[in-house]
């Protein structure tokens, strides 16, 4: 099946470039800003279209790569075009579903397929690509056919039910997204202590970096150490007082508790014999 793309962003270029490596046909790209398109297309041997409706004639799956706020609004500006008819069309947003597409005179075929991947670089992400889960959720008709065409370009991929879409990005944010906000608190508090921004960074980035690749590659319950998984609640509480004196993270106090809490579960299924009641308590479990 031809693949064009509307949007050439980061999620544009990077599945562009990995499809077209594992030998699928890209059509090329339609963006707002023909610089983008014309970057995009440079950097997968593809073509640049002067409007959507060329692109969509051009190809049987128009992939919307634009952000989420935008899917609606460049839905509304082709959705009334002939051409869709038959089409394959998708998003590639975590948290809105294909329904999106619903509001069209022709039939088309409409799928959100989003990738479980911090794509960073429109250059360079798609190197590790293969890295990435893809979700997909849509249309009965074709979504086998994507599932097996992704499947067979190397891709980790299921399908879900558009119900969860939402529940299913909050997934995919704490997991990523909101672990860079807690890196910075825990940076912010070395600095605290006197180091330099440099210093705290150079102090964590091992620890963060291979406690995470140990918790992805063993899961949380082996890879959990430290004072709540000791059962410590002396230390835990030691550090509950001292983050809430600290002009300025009281914020990070909230958070500390919030998510003892919940490693304190993944302590509990550890270590089943073990007597958490006084970590209970103090973390009002």
């Amino acid at each position: 099946m031809r693949i064009g793309f509307i949007g050439a962003g980061r999620v544009g270029c990077t599945f562009g470039k990995y499809l077209k490596e594992a030998g699928l046909e890209i059509t090329g790209y339609y963006n707002r800003t023909r610089k983008s398109a014309e970057e995009a297309a440079a950097f997968t041997d593809t073509l640049v279209y002067e409007t959507k409706e060329e692109l969509i004639d051009s190809c049987d799956i128009v992939m919307l790569t634009v952000s989420d706020s935008a899917i609606s609004p460049v839905w509304q500006e082709i959705k009334s075009y002939s051409g869709l008819t038959g089409k394959i069309v998708c998003h590639t947003s975590g948290s809105i579903s294909s329904k999106v597409f619903w509001d069209t005179p022709y039939q088309i075929f409409g799928y959100s397929i989003h990738p479980i991947y911090a794509i960073s670089d429109r250059f360079e992400s798609y190197k590790t690509f293969s890295n990435a889960f893809i979700t997909i959720e849509g249309h009965d008709k074709y979504l086998d056919t994507l599932l097996k065409m992704l499947s067979d370009a190397g891709l980790k991929c299921t399908s879900i039910s558009g119900d969860y879409k939402v529940s299913y990005h909050a997934a995919c944010v704490m997991a990523s997204n909101l672990v860079c906000g807690l890196y910075q608190t825990a940076a912010a508090l070395m600095q605290k202590c006197g180091m330099s921004a440099d210093e705290s960074e150079l102090a964590l980035k091992g620890l963060f970096r291979d406690n995470a690749i140990g918790t992805a590659e063993n899961g949380p319950v082996k890879q959990l150490t430290g004072p709540i998984d000791r059962g410590d609640a002396v230390t835990v509480e030691n550090h509950l007082k001292e983050l809430y004196s600290l002009e300025g993270f009281e914020n990070g106090a909230e958070v500390y508790k919030l998510l003892s809490r919940e490693t304190l579960k993944v302590a509990e299924k550890k270590n089943p014999d073990r007597d958490y009641s006084e970590l209970e308590k103090m973390l009002d479990y």
